[in-house]
């Protein structure tokens, strides 16, 4: 596992750029849900789109962050499995992160599963430590959360 300082020194300014953005979310999910609905959406879309091309053009790029992981049970399972099928694992989050954007979207059916969809992806992933901008994922969940109990306002809107 590389160091903190490491890691921090090769990727701080995508951390800092993550993170506002989550921030913002959080307090967009608080005073203004449907704009905080609005922008998870485009981040899930644009995560999709990203995903979609790096995995086709460039699937061992991933495999970068099994050193970022603070559970050896994910760096284990990068390292092993997901190496030898990267580019299916990666093309279904992104089918993932892609209906989640959409659920976003929608009102009514659609939106719950979609938030509930963004707490599990954001929890999932924040034991990669840096390689998810933690704690991003971890605030877009607790906005997800944030905008389950909003949800009747925000179908209203």
């Amino acid at each position: 596992m590389i160091l903190v300082t490491e890691q921090w020194s090769e990727h701080w300014f995508q951390y800092l750029i993550s993170n506002t953005i989550a921030l913002v979310v959080v307090l967009l999910a608080w005073k203004m849900p449907t704009a905080a609905r609005i922008g998870l959406g485009i981040i899930f879309v644009a995560a999709s789109i990203a995903n979609i091309f790096v995995a086709i053009i460039k699937p061992q790029d991933y495999l970068n962050y099994g050193q970022f992981s603070v559970l050896d049970v994910y760096r284990s399972f990068i390292d092993g499995w997901f190496a030898e099928h990267t580019r299916l694992f990666v093309l279904s989050i992104a089918a993932g992160q892609f209906f989640i954007g959409v659920g976003m979207f929608a009102n009514g059916a659609l939106l719950k599963p979609a938030l509930i969809g963004i707490v599990i992806f954001g929890l999932a992933i924040a034991p990669l430590g840096v390689g998810s901008a933690f704690p991003c994922s971890v605030l877009l969940a607790f906005a997800a959360i944030m905008l389950c109990f909003k949800s009747q306002r925000i179908e209203d809107d």
